[in-house]
């Protein structure tokens, strides 16, 4: 039997990134990196998914998730779909960090792993509305001027200049959507028509404003197809992932609220110059109250009223020989989005809420990056104090402990925070804290032992933690993720010890098979703080260091 071509997918707790990865994990092994956990991304498990949970912009991350690739088999492609963007037309840190040092840093793993190609993630968006009739190609240069437009630009140059080393395709994305919509701008616009609210016949200018999208299964069509025809494309290439032409919010609008309705209603259109004080005017009414209802349009948004992001993707057809099917065109497309929004109105908006926010660096993250950073001093720290009260009695029966084997209980314990932290996942706390809590009560531990070390090293890593420059202004947070946790180590180990007493005398417990070996148990923490998985046939959480 072949073995399965392996692909790595950035992004890939994302919108697009989940139906990528659902598409192709029968046939491939994934590389699922996101900065997420699984679990917290809702993605169930899989046994060709390989659950990767990475910063892409912080090089000791990238620097780890490297080492662990080169221990398996040769990943062929890297699909980056990882990005930030959040609509407010400002520029932002992300930008810099996350699309464009992000995007550097996995085109060096793709050049270390020597993969075949790299598919980058672009949006048409980034290219300047044409003049005069004009129509954005493959061709056109990424030459918008605000701040996504221009991380991605940058982008665009980086896979170009890689591609001396490895093929880089960039693939320019219309507006993605689905059959639940998931683009924001589309989902406010039909809440506001299909609404109730005094502005819902209202459209900017005479309504021409239009621009291409593009349902989320053609996305992962022609990605599928770039694959598909790697060997036989262009060393570096830009494609158009989008239908021809554009869609104006008239057209939008027509279709419906006759659907909706069940006939045609005729906008109020408004003309620009009172474009901004019309807007001035709705926040002013939200900001007194009378207006409760969050606006989407921003101020930017009103240069490009009646402007359209015409589109020709003609190299694309010609080159892959692929192209959008026609049912899935968003003029047709839009009966089922409004059907949805009907049928399973609660779920309909859980989606599109959560596609209207656009996180940075996540907080367990930062919190992470922190306590491995400080790893090693604070470990010193806890051993040395714990150590240093050999008298006190609640610490006495550590003095007779073998050395290696107390720094390796230190250290296991520590990892175990770790790992709780970056997954967001505090059932890995008591998983691992059960096990830990059997060899100690073989050995003759009381729980007030066990309790009293967790709150050495809860106050340890909390003063040491808090006062790290990054995490300044998180003081609450760090204490949820650090303190919480251990605190809830600490219940937990008074109910196993309960649980442990009821079921299995100590003398017997000393030679049951139950009894974990502290290295294995270490090395396994140490693993599961950088990358782990999800076996539900096992029901429980196993490393994938391979």
């Amino acid at each position: 039997m072949d073995k399965l071509t392996r692909v790595l997918v950035t992004g890939a707790s994302g919108f697009i990134g989940r139906s990528v990865i659902d598409a192709l994990k029968e046939d491939h092994i994934i590389y699922a990196v996101a900065r997420r956990s699984r679990k917290e991304a809702g993605i169930p498990y899989h046994k060709n998914i390989r659950w990767v949970q990475c910063d892409l912009s912080n090089p000791d991350t990238v620097q780890d998730m490297l080492n662990y690739l080169r221990e398996d088999e040769p990943v062929t492609f890297i699909i980056h779909l990882a990005a930030f963007y959040d609509f407010t037309y400002e520029d932002h840190p992300e930008y810099l960090r996350t699309n464009i040092n992000g995007t550097k840093n996995i085109l060096e793993v793709a050049k270390e792993l020597e993969v075949k190609r790299f598919i980058f993630s672009s949006s048409l968006a980034a290219c300047k509305f044409p003049e005069n009739g004009d129509k954005v190609t493959e061709t056109t240069p990424a030459d918008a001027e605000f701040a996504y437009a221009k991380s991605k630009k940058e982008g665009e140059i980086l896979v170009e200049s890689y591609s001396r080393y490895l093929p880089g395709t960039v693939l320019r994305f219309a507006a993605v959507f689905s059959d639940w919509c998931e683009y924001a701008p589309l989902y406010k616009f039909l809440l506001t028509w299909l609404g109730r609210r005094p502005d819902s016949r209202f459209i900017a200018g005479r309504g021409e404003s239009g621009i291409p999208y593009i349902h989320i299964s053609d996305v992962v069509s022609i990605i599928k197809t770039v694959l598909k025809n790697s060997a036989s494309l262009d060393s570096y290439c830009v494609f158009n992932a989008s239908p021809d032409g554009c869609v104006s919010h008239r057209e939008l609008y027509e279709i419906a609220t006759s659907y909706h309705f069940g006939d045609k209603m005729r906008p109020l259109f408004v003309p620009k110059p009172i474009i901004y004080p019309g807007m001035l005017i709705k926040k002013l009414l939200a900001a007194m109250k009378l207006w409760n209802v969050d606006s989407f349009e921003k101020f930017w948004m009103v240069k490009y009223i009646d402007k359209r992001l015409e589109v020709s993707s003609e190299l694309t057809r010609r080159t892959l020989n692929w192209a959008p099917v026609p049912r899935n065109h968003i003029t047709r497309k839009l009966l089922f989005l409004i059907e949805k929004s009907k049928s399973h109105p609660a779920e309909w908006h859980i989606k599109n809420e959560a596609a209207l926010t656009r996180v940075g660096k996540r907080t367990n993250l930062m919190i992470y990056e922190t306590l491995s950073k400080n790893k090693e001093s604070v470990i010193l720290q806890i051993t040395d104090t714990i150590m240093s009260r050999y008298n006190d009695p609640l610490f006495q029966r550590y003095a007779k402990m073998n050395d290696e084997d107390f720094r390796c209980y230190v250290s296991t314990l520590y990892h175990l925070l770790m790992a709780t932290v970056r997954s967001g996942d505090r059932s890995l706390m008591i998983q691992y804290i059960d096990q830990i809590a059997i060899r100690r009560y073989a050995e003759g531990f009381l729980p007030e032992e066990i309790r009293e070390t967790l709150n050495v090293i809860k106050e340890i890593t909390l003063n040491r933690i808090s006062n790290e420059p990054e995490l300044k202004g998180l003081k609450q947070t760090v204490y949820d993720y650090i303190g919480l946790t251990l605190q809830l180590a600490q219940d937990e180990v008074e109910e196993q010890y309960e649980r442990l007493i009821s079921q299995i005398p100590r003398d017997r417990i000393s030679d049951s098979s139950l009894l974990p070996d502290c290295k294995k148990l270490q090395q396994m923490i140490r693993q599961l703080s950088a990358f782990y998985q999800i076996s539900p046939e096992k029901g429980e959480y196993y490393e994938d260091m391979r």
